[in-house]
């Protein structure tokens, strides 16, 4: 976390704000769409994987706009921010006027409470990613006018399913565009591309960490792109994301074990 130094000497959190908001959809919006088809809205990846990606893009929702800290606590003995690896503190409580951001504030506040010691954000990560998170993500963008309910014709059209797709199919593609044009801006090294934003850039980590390159019809092998993702978000001057997208990584290995 990109951090500042007080009249007093000691080092507080500073959140990233971001420009043109309304040209983008929120991080999970974009994030589901990357991981649906957008011709049969169709799951692309495992469900838990796909949950524990949400959860991921609604924390840092959360971070975005300056309700939580991620990966800092306040040392009320020397009364100073100190980094704390995997700790969260809400900054900010009250409602954010989404009920995902809401029910994902009051979890931090629980998780924070209940688990003073050990690592809070994969705990906060597995638990809110258990609760259905996928459907009540898909309920939220139905709600708000991103989703519609269609009818897809399988089987030589003798089957009829019932499926949930974009109102607009640029949503998707300019998703996709957002990621694509993060690589380009490093593999070109910035000429003529503007750098990409926090928002952009996990995008890209929980793109890579979900194994969703391959649906971004770029050309490159999966092996590649993949890791040009990761590069994006290494080079990008921010641990918090770095942060969550790992502990999202390492959830899907926890689900992975757990499988077994």
């Amino acid at each position: 976390m990109t951090t500042y130094a007080t009249t007093t000497g000691e080092a507080r959190p500073v959140h990233p704000t971001r420009t043109d908001q309304a040209a983008v959809l929120p991080l999970h919006a974009e994030l589901y769409l990357l991981a649906h088809d957008d011709d049969t809205g169709k799951q692309l990846i495992n469900e838990q994987s796909l949950a524990i990606g949400l959860a991921g893009a609604l924390l840092l929702e959360l971070w975005f706009t300056g309700r939580i800290y991620i990966g800092w606590a306040f040392d009320y003995k020397r009364q100073q921010w100190r980094e704390a690896p995997g700790q969260l503190v809400v900054a900010k409580p009250g409602p954010t006027a989404n009920p995902l951001t809401d029910a994902a504030l009051a979890a931090v506040e629980r998780v924070a409470r209940i688990h003073a010691g050990g690592d809070q954000l994969r705990t906060w990560l597995r638990g809110f990613a258990a609760s259905d998170l996928r459907e009540r993500v898909q309920a939220n963008m139905i709600m708000i006018g991103l989703l519609r309910r269609t009818q897809v014709r399988r089987y030589a059209g003798l089957v009829r399913t019932e499926t949930y797709l974009p109102v607009h199919e640029r949503y998707a593609v300019r998703a996709r565009a957002h990621v694509k044009d993060a690589v380009a801006y490093h593999e070109r090294q910035g000429r003529h591309r503007t750098a990409p934003d926090d928002q952009t850039v996990a995008l890209c980590g929980l793109t890579a960490a979900l194994e969703l390159s391959e649906f971004l019809y770029d050309g490159r092998s999966n092996r590649e792109l993949t890791q040009w993702l990761r590069y994006v978000v290494d080079r990008h001057d921010e641990a918090t994301i770095r942060a969550v997208v790992t502990a999202v990584d390492a959830g899907r290995g926890d689900l992975a074990v757990a499988a077994m």
